[in-house]
């Protein structure tokens, strides 16, 4: 089975090598015995925490809006508050990083809850949408005051959903790495930030391991606590809302909190642009010449180079993402292959990225200098979510189209290609989409991989950011803007383009009698 044993070759070889190599009990106990690794978990810990707690703030009110709701504009704040997740970390970043120039906790705070503002929309928003007024409208009826409402009716129902999203989001707030890779200083430290630092600059692999196994023990305890709902996040769409009976005494409150949302997590893009176009106090265009006349060549980044290495991994990625997650949705026992290509969600991309450098470092698998290996480790890190795109969509074509394709005479391959394909171009597109974005952001395991060569934009962004000098700042931030622009348009626009069509049955060609003749 190819995509078992895709995973199987670069997702489980290189951490259980990783494991049995540099792995040792004396490693953890010198961890938990030393009061600086100590004060990296603990500031990882509370830092998920907090921002865990002012992404529940701002989310569930604005997913209560947009779901439960139906005002002018609705639909494009929705859109506005799930854009970010698609966006690469290092982009949200600098974005938070051109608001917030002293960079620090209260910047990377930002950046995770503009980025996790769509788990809490896709996850709670669906339950939430799917709540009868009635139940509501009854205990209003009673004489229960709104707040009683919320906590008598309201919050039972959606409770389990809002555990699952704040999982969700702690687990990507206290791994995150790009954005405490931007936003932080000396003082900032957490486990996965301390992993790549331990591994790459003191190559201390055994500290490394030790703490990437602790991390990845605690993250499959929070999302065990939480439920396992990654797919839902992917997955899940919000329905179309229910029409209410009664008014809200203040119609202005939705669009507002609705607004709250959408301006926390645009605001950064917005802000990136801005900056891009700002240099020595006066409104110039310096950052965007800067990316074609040669100027970062002086510091070793070929952008022509970088762009092509950049579109060329994303492509690859994509390619061969939507291959194996048609592979899996395909397969007889897809259930369980779709479970075990959950499997890469459990592990920090650092930690994945230092098991490919250790785990293909000898013959005959000397591989972790080749440029080759990068797009692949991307589909290891898209597969999951390509897989919950495509499964979904193949359950839900109507089996009777095959059946009467399979009557009138047509094989497998036939049917497959003018019954099934068809309708699955909607999903193939949008899972190629998320896999292409997933590359193009992709900063953990490409840190340990990349080499020169192969330098891509999220990490060409990275260095620019870390260098002093204005003209170089304002360039960081032109290719930041860039790169959100062209992200929107290569993963949002076709999603919405296509989501009408998903409505009603799309027109299928029926094979004839003549293709067997």
């Amino acid at each position: 089975m190819v995509p078992a044993a895709f995973l199987a070759l670069f997702f489980v070889f290189p951490v259980t090598t990783l494991l049995a190599d540099h792995l040792r009990i004396g490693a953890i106990l010198d961890v938990v015995g030393d009061d600086s690794l100590r004060g990296v978990a603990w500031f990882s810990l509370w830092q998920g925490v907090v921002s865990t707690a002012l992404t529940l703030v701002i989310g569930i009110p604005a997913t209560w809006a947009v779901t439960r709701w139906r005002f002018p504009g609705s639909g494009i704040l929705a859109s506005m508050m799930t854009i970010p997740f698609l966006m690469p970390a290092v982009v949200m970043a600098t974005g938070v990083a051109a608001m917030l120039p002293p960079r620090g906790i209260p910047a990377i705070l930002w950046a995770h809850v503009a980025f996790n503002l769509s788990v809490v929309l896709r996850v709670v928003g669906p339950t939430w949408a799917l709540l009868d007024h009635s139940l509501e409208e009854s205990a209003a009826s009673l004489g229960a005051s709104g707040w009683k409402v919320f906590r008598a009716v309201t919050w039972p129902a959606i409770r389990e959903s809002v555990r699952n999203a704040a999982s969700l989001v702690f687990v990507f707030c206290a791994t995150s790495f790009a954005v405490v890779s931007i936003l932080g200083d000396a003082t900032v430290r957490t486990i996965e930030s301390e992993v790549f630092t331990r591994a790459v600059r003191l190559g201390d692999l055994r500290t490394a391991t030790a703490l990437a196994l602790i991390q990845a023990v605690a993250v499959l305890a929070v999302l065990g606590l939480g439920g396992i709902r990654e797919s839902e996040v992917t997955t899940r769409k919000i329905p179309e809302r229910r029409e209410v009976s009664h008014r809200i005494r203040m119609p202005w409150l939705p669009p507002a909190v609705a607004g709250v949302g959408a301006i926390v997590a645009c605001a950064p893009l917005l802000a990136v642009a801005v900056r891009s176009l700002r240099h020595g106090g006066e409104w110039n265009l310096a950052g965007w010449r800067a990316l074609g006349d040669g100027t970062l060549l002086r510091i070793g980044l070929d952008v022509g180079d970088m762009a092509r290495t950049t579109l060329l991994f994303a492509s690859a990625c994509a390619l061969i993402t939507v291959v194996l997650a048609l592979l899996a949705s395909g397969h007889p026992r897809r259930s369980i292959v779709e479970q075990v290509s959950l499997a890469p969600l459990f592990m920090s991309s650092v930690t994945l990225g230092l098991g490919i450098i250790v785990a293909f470092d000898s013959a005959p698998l000397d591989w972790r200098g080749r440029t080759w290996l990068i797009p692949l480790v991307h589909s290891v890190i898209a597969l999951p979510l390509a897989v919950r795109v495509i499964g979904p969509a193949l359950r839900g074509i109507d089996e009777e189209l095959a059946v009467m394709a399979a009557d009138l005479g047509a094989g497998p391959v036939r049917r497959w290609w003018t019954v099934t394909l068809p309708l699955l171009m909607p999903a193939i597109g949008r899972a190629a989409a998320i896999s292409a974005a997933v590359s193009v952001g992709e900063f953990g395991a490409t840190s340990f991989l990349v080499r020169s060569g192969s330098t891509t934009v999220s990490i060409a962004i990275s260095n620019l950011m870390g260098r002093p000098g204005p003209l170089l700042q304002q360039t960081a931030f032109a290719l930041s803007t860039l790169t959100w622009i062209i992200v929107l348009l290569v993963s949002v626009l076709p999603r919405l383009g296509h989501a009408p069509r998903e409505r009603r049955r799309p027109p299928v060609e029926v094979p004839s009698r003549s293709w067997t003749q």
